[in-house]
């Protein structure tokens, strides 16, 4: 009997996800200053959702790529580095300072969690168009290469859906 819920669920879940991956992103967040965002803010400008945690060694890695990005592309990207590790908003803000971080960071909330779509690991980084469409999607260190080769040649066929 738990090897048949278990393989309802699991069919489920294939063919559940591409639905819901499917619908408009949209969402709210506050950021670790307390400033309120709404995703679709953002439209008209490249989205690097970058989820990732204080701890995770391969996500303190790529933040140099991540600060480069926001410097390079400053006014045609936003980043936003969503935590994933449920840091405290002072140890954020401390970790963020120490860093050098000059982008947006979001400490963990139920609207960020799975607004773009499932996320199996950190790091794990969404590139959304200016139009609102994800366009990749990358579990572990992202390269500038990777990330500029999208910004740089406009916008390529997406794979999911965009803002409302």
């Amino acid at each position: 009997m738990k090897l048949y819920k278990f393989l309802v669920i699991f069919c489920f879940s294939l063919f559940a996800v591409p639905v819901l991956a499917a619908q408009p992103a949209n969402f709210s967040f506050t950021d670790m200053n307390g400033q309120y965002h709404r995703f679709s803010d953002y439209r008209g400008k490249w989205v690097i959702v970058n989820y990732w945690s204080t701890y995770c060694g391969p996500c303190i890695s790529e933040l140099p790529v991540l600060k480069a990005i926001a410097q390079r592309y400053r006014g045609r990207v936003e980043v936003l580095g969503m935590d994933a590790g449920e840091t405290p908003v002072n140890d954020l803000k401390q970790f963020s300072r120490q860093k050098g971080l000059n982008y947006t960071v979001i400490p963990t909330q139920d609207s960020t969690m799975f607004a773009l779509g499932l996320i199996y690991g950190v790091p794990t980084t969404f590139i959304v168009s200016p139009q609102g469409q994800i366009v990749d999607t990358h579990m572990g260190v992202m390269s500038m290469e990777r990330i500029s080769r999208f910004v740089d040649a406009g916008q390529p066929n997406p794979r999911v859906a965009s803002f409302r």
